[in-house]
């Protein structure tokens, strides 16, 4: 019950930083957000909705030092079941970086109540001219909870986006969990998504998966 509140807590205090820059965001030039890019760093709400609830998220990014950029990422998922707090470190320069996700409260391969927290990298692979995008990234992680002994794991997934103009886009996203030491995982899983960017900073995209999730995203970015 902490862990939630302290997420609830954390997502209210984004979002309400993130409104009060609104206005004074808008007052200047627009800038066209990659919202097809999953490693574009930019602030953002949004909200979402499918047949396992309404997620909720809020972003805040920008430049740290130099040629790197950050992003912290507060979600609250599935009505509030449970709740996701990500960092990602990019260098703008080599379009890589790494990562840091933890998720908790999970029900999650027939366990309850599942926390997970891992370390990724990852980079960017351009082809095409750009068209078709592919963002591999290679997790290790550690999931623990009251049903499951700790579980050590390698995760590795292969984000890939065309973009057929700067309003349209589709992907996939292909999944392999492998544990190392504990519970058992060896699993495949996949989600394919598609996009509209409606203006500079708007955006709304579908997504389905393997779990027969199915999900619709708000995005406006700032």
């Amino acid at each position: 019950m902490i862990l939630k509140k302290c997420a609830v807590t954390l997502l209210t205090l984004f979002s309400a930083s993130l409104v009060a820059n609104v206005n004074t965001q808008v007052q200047k030039e627009e800038t066209w957000y990659d919202l097809s890019d999953p490693r574009t760093v930019y602030s953002s709400l949004s909200v979402a909705a499918g047949n396992e609830g309404v997620n909720i998220s809020a972003s805040y990014g920008g430049y740290l030092n130099g040629q790197y950029k950050h992003k912290i990422t507060v979600e609250a998922m599935n009505d509030l079941e449970y709740y996701n707090l990500d960092y990602m470190l990019v260098n703008a320069s080599t379009d890589s970086g790494f990562t840091v996700e933890s998720t908790w409260d999970r029900d999650i391969w027939g366990i309850k109540n599942l926390n997970d927290t891992s370390l990724g990298v990852f980079a960017k692979i351009p082809l095409l001219n750009n068209k078709l995008n592919i963002y591999p990234k290679l997790n290790l992680g550690m999931l623990w909870g009251d049903d499951v002994k700790t579980t050590t794991y390698i995760k590795f997934d292969a984000t890939t986006r065309y973009t057929f103009n700067r309003m349209f886009w589709v992907g996939v996203t292909p999944t392999y969990t492998y544990a190392m030491k504990g519970y058992n995982v060896r699993e495949w899983d996949a989600s394919l998504d598609a996009g509209v960017q409606l203006s500079p900073a708007f955006a709304l995209a579908a997504h389905v998966n393997t779990e027969e999730e199915f999900w619709v995203d708000v995005i406006f970015a700032f």
